[in-house]
C-alpha cells in the first residue's frame, strides 16, 4: 500500500491518498490531479527534498518514487508564472515575501540569464541551488551571489566550467587558483583577463587560454608575449594575435608567416622589414588579397603579388 499525502503550500493537509498501485514515476502522479480535478502546480517532496515539480526543470527524469510521498500544491497564478519566465524585472518590484520565495526566485532566475538574482533576498543569494540554476547557461549572475559563494571553490569551479567569464566575479583568492584559472581559460580564452597577475605569467595557463582564443595573448604578461611558443600558438589560432606579440617576435619570420597564413591581414602588425619580405607578403595575399595594402611600397608594385591579390 502506498500512502501519498497532499498538502497545501501553507502546510495544511489537503488529503491523503492510499493506493495499491505503485507509482514508479512522476508522470503517473498527474493522474491523481486529473481524478481530483486539480488545476494547480505541484511539487513532490521526499525527506524535504524536491524530487519533481512542474514549475521548473529538474534533473530527475528517471527518478523512482518512494512508497511514502508528499505532494505539495502550489497555488501560483499561472499567468504570473508565465510572465515571470520572460520578464526579468518582475522580481524587482515584487514584495519581500516573493523575493524570498524559493520557487518564484528559481523560476525567474532559470529563464532570464540569472539576472533576477540581483533582486532576491540575501538568503536566496546565498543559496547554492538558486545560484546554479541562475548560471545554468551564463555565469554573469555570479556577480549577484553572496560573498560566501563567490569564494566557494566548488561553486566557482562549476560555474567557470559553464562560463569562463564568470571568473571576473570570483574572489581574489580564487582568481589566483591554478585549477580554477585552468578551467575558466579552457572554457573561454578571454578569461585570462581576470586571473591574477601571477597566473598571467604562468606558461601553462596562458598556453591554455591562447589555444582556446589566440587573442587572449593580449592579457598575458610581457614575458610571455615575448615567448616564441606561446605567440606561435596564439597566432596559429588567430593571426590577429600578432598585434599583442613583442616587437622582436613581430619581426620573427616564422611567427609572422604563421599569423599571415591564418589571416592575411595580420601583415599589418608585422615589422617593416617583414612587410617587405616577398614570401611573407605572398602568403598574406593568398589568404586575403587586401593584405597587399599593408605591404611595403616596393612590394605593392610587384606585378606577381598584384595578380595574386586580385584573385
Amino acid at each position: 500500500m502506498i500512502e501519498i499525502t497532499i498538502n497545501k503550500l501553507s502546510g495544511e493537509l489537503f488529503r491523503i491518498v492510499n493506493t495499491d498501485k505503485l507509482y514508479h514515476n512522476y508522470l503517473s502522479i498527474k493522474k491523481i490531479f486529473i481524478n481530483f480535478k486539480l488545476d494547480t502546480y505541484f511539487k513532490i517532496v521526499n525527506n524535504n527534498n524536491i524530487i519533481y515539480t512542474d514549475l521548473y526543470d529538474l534533473d530527475y527524469d528517471n527518478v523512482e518514487l518512494e512508497n511514502i510521498l508528499t505532494i505539495v500544491l502550489l497555488y501560483y497564478d499561472k499567468k504570473f508564472i508565465e510572465k515571470l519566465k520572460i520578464n526579468n524585472s518582475i522580481l524587482r518590484y515584487a514584495s519581500d515575501e516573493l523575493r524570498n520565495n524559493y520557487d518564484i526566485v528559481r523560476i525567474a532566475c532559470s529563464n532570464n540569464f540569472g539576472m533576477p538574482l540581483q533582486y532576491t533576498s540575501d538568503e536566496l543569494r546565498n543559496n547554492y541551488d538558486i545560484l546554479m540554476c541562475s548560471c545554468n547557461k551564463y555565469g554573469i549572475a555570479l556577480q549577484y551571489a553572496s560573498d560566501e559563494l563567490k569564494k566557494n571553490y566548488n561553486v566557482v569551479k562549476n560555474i567557470c566550467n559553464i562560463d569562463g567569464f564568470a571568473l571576473q566575479y570570483a574572489s581574489d583568492k580564487l582568481k589566483n587558483n591554478y585549477n580554477i584559472a585552468k578551467i575558466a581559460c579552457s572554457n573561454s580564452g578571454f578569461a585570462l583577463e581576470y586571473v591574477s597577475i601571477e597566473l598571467k605569467n604562468n606558461y601553462d595557463i596562458v598556453k591554455i587560454a591562447c589555444s582556446n582564443n589566440g587573442l587572449a595573448l593580449r592579457y598575458a604578461s610581457d614575458i610571455l608575449q615575448d615567448n616564441y611558443d606561446i605567440v606561435k600558438i596564439a597566432c596559429y589560432h588567430n593571426g590577429y594575435a600578432l598585434q599583442y606579440a613583442s616587437i622582436s617576435l613581430r619581426n620573427n619570420y616564422n611567427i609572422v608567416s604563421i599569423a599571415c597564413y591564418q589571416n592575411g591581414l595580420a601583415l599589418y602588425y608585422a615589422s617593416n622589414s617583414l612587410k617587405n619580405n616577398y614570401d611573407i607578403v605572398k602568403k598574406a595575399c593568398y589568404q586575403d588579397g587586401f593584405s597587399l595594402y599593408y605591404a611595403s611600397k616596393e612590394l605593392q608594385n610587384n606585378s606577381e603579388l598584384t595578380m595574386i591579390a586580385k584573385k
